[in-house]
């Protein structure tokens, strides 16, 4: 109880800032994802990572929201959450990265958050060629790298985009859709942070990482194979990385 920040309590907050919520009568707590991609991340790293600073949580699939996670119900712990900057009640549109953190000189802690955020509620992709070319498998394999952190709430960006430059990091926002997607029932603009260029790409990967296997191994299938085929699943790209699965049989 009474924790002072430091950068394993602000991945827990990035993570819960990307897909997290409290209730807003603060007596429930849950950061979730997807059952298959973010399962590995959840059980053997953000669950780990809460019951060393919180309280023991177990992960677990929540049929009714068709995603996988964690949850918390002791009041005192949420509380405890609170008072660390954790948001309550819906904040589609006002999540946002505490002060405290933004302006904090511990260059780890503000990693963390980064990574956290992105780790929950990021994308990294690669897209086909846009331009003409003469190399024949750039023509139809996935190798450009793509990366996201998209958000309703258009503070967040802009501060996530500060922190990109202090770590030299070039990125820009886009509103990719106008009133189109669905934000906690309502809808709202939806906004885009984006990486495309590859140096910077990479200097994520170096500088801030990431401690999602869902992430960790699409970037690894593109650095060794030099692109990623589209529409992989987590189980595929691990079996690509040890060398029982071709990547090229997904052309």
């Amino acid at each position: 109880m009474n924790q002072k920040m430091n950068a394993e309590i602000a991945e827990i907050l990035g993570a819960f800032i990307g897909d997290g919520w409290i209730e807003s009568k603060a007596n429930a707590f849950y950061i979730t994802g997807d059952r298959l991609e973010d399962k590995d991340y959840y059980d053997y790293f953000l669950a780990p990572l809460f019951s060393k600073w919180f309280c023991e949580v177990k992960p677990k699939e929540f049929s009714y929201w068709n995603v996988y996670g964690i949850n918390c119900y002791k009041k005192s712990i949420v509380e405890n959450c609170l008072k660390l900057g954790f948001q309550s009640g819906l904040k589609a549109l006002s999540a946002k990265i505490p002060k405290e953190i933004m302006n904090s000189k511990d260059i780890k802690i503000k990693k963390a958050v980064l990574r956290g955020i992105f780790d929950a509620d990021g994308s990294f992709w690669c897209e086909k060629s846009r331009a003409k070319t003469s190399v024949e498998w750039k023509r139809t394999h996935h190798y450009h790298p793509e990366f996201q952190i998209g958000s309703c709430s258009k503070e967040l960006l802009e501060q996530i985009e500060l922190l990109f430059k202090e770590f030299e990091i070039k990125s820009k926002m886009v509103l990719k859709n106008k009133a189109g997607i669905k934000c906690n029932r309502n809808i709202h603009n939806y906004y885009a942070l984006r990486i495309r260029r590859i140096k910077d790409i990479e200097r994520w990967f170096e500088v801030i990482g990431s401690s999602n296997p869902r992430h960790q191994t699409r970037y690894a299938v593109w650095k060794k194979f030099g692109f990623l085929p589209a529409g992989t699943n987590i189980n595929q790209r691990k079996e690509m990385l040890i060398g029982n699965l071709d990547p090229q049989s997904f052309y």
